[in-house]
């Protein structure tokens, strides 16, 4: 338990470098963090150990109130990902916003390619599984369960059960 009072000693520190970060919360020690200016969190916000956040370039990350994230998480954006309140994601899961247009290989390096750059949108109510990976462009609205290892790309309504890799719909709720 002595662990968690370091965890909220350090989310009181990093109050001073993120853009918002409100209430009361606890953060574990993250691996990486980068461009903490362009993230804003809200009340009740616990993420666990192991974590890797990017905002690039002119990226803004949003995080609703009572969301929690567990072990492992990574998000990437040079646009915007907006994660809604009372959203819970399992461990191990990647967010990214970042998609390039892939040519067929010419002798041209990889780094070269065109990058697009593609907002998601997680809202309210949200549960993603462990081993989730979310695409750019996903949007996944209010209510959603996403089962472990899918792989989201595109548009689901509110209450959808998802699950699969590509992801599809299991059912509505």
């Amino acid at each position: 338990m002595l662990y968690r009072g370091r965890w909220f000693l350090r989310h009181l520190a990093y109050k001073m470098l993120f853009k918002k970060l409100s209430g009361i919360g606890y953060i574990g020690k993250p691996i990486f963090c980068k461009g903490l200016r362009g993230i804003s969190i809200n009340r009740r916000f616990r993420i666990f150990p192991g974590s890797r956040i990017e905002c690039l370039k002119f990226g803004k990350i949003f995080i609703g109130e009572n969301v929690s994230i567990g072990h492992n998480l990574f998000i990437q954006t040079s646009s915007r990902i907006n994660i809604g309140s009372n959203v819970n994601m399992s461990a191990n899961v990647f967010i990214g916003s970042t998609d390039y247009s892939i040519k067929p290989y010419n002798g041209e390096p990889f780094l070269k390619q065109k990058e697009v750059e593609r907002p998601i949108a997680i809202e309210d109510g949200v549960f993603i599984g462990y081993g989730v990976v979310i695409l750019p462009g996903a949007y996944l609205s209010k209510g959603c369960i996403v089962g472990a290892n899918s792989v989201v790309k595109g548009r689901f309504e509110s209450g959808s059960i998802i699950a699969g890799s590509p992801a599809r719909l299991i059912r509505k709720r």
